[in-house]
């Protein structure tokens, strides 16, 4: 896609994610960092679908989805409530146009209709420009994590 100009209101629109989206919506994914094949979105978009507090919004314009965002309701037992992005994407060519505030500015909404009193967002830390982005919208870098993963596939449970 190569759209030269930002689109205004008019141009773009959003809506909730559907089945029929899963091939354009893998696309945006690897854009992510996060091959993806439209079998797998479409598992994966049913899944969180199907759960309470799970939200997927896409953006179009002129008929072409150009990002998409996922929001969930997060509990801890160690805090209070709140919404977290599980993922936003923006289509490269359309960077920096106003598309990422647009899906930014619908799921604030959702959270807030949720009664939610804060949204939060991780980000890796090479994503440098993913910082900026969300720094210039309001959100304030609160922690610095590892993440430890544990493929368990082919462990065997112990006691």
């Amino acid at each position: 896609m190569n759209f030269e100009e930002s689109p205004t209101p008019a141009e773009l629109s959003t809506r909730p994610a559907s089945e029929e989206d899963a091939a354009l919506l893998a696309r945006l994914t690897v854009q992510l960092g996060c091959p993806s094949t439209a079998d797998q979105i479409r598992r994966r978009l049913s899944s969180v679908r199907d759960r309470e507090g799970h939200d997927v919004v896409v953006a179009e314009r002129e008929g072409a989805i150009v990002g998409w965002i996922h929001v969930f309701a997060s509990q801890r037992l160690e805090a209070d409530a709140f919404a977290e992005i599980g993922g936003l994407v923006v289509d490269s060519s359309l960077r920096g146009k106003g598309v990422g505030s647009a899906l930014l500015r619908e799921v604030e909404a959702w959270a807030l209709r949720r009664g939610f009193r804060s949204i939060r967002v991780r980000s890796n830390v090479i994503r440098a420009e993913a910082h900026e982005f969300y720094r210039k919208r309001g959100y304030a870098q609160t922690k610095q994590q590892a993440v430890f993963d544990k493929n368990l596939r082919h462990e065997r449970l112990t006691r």
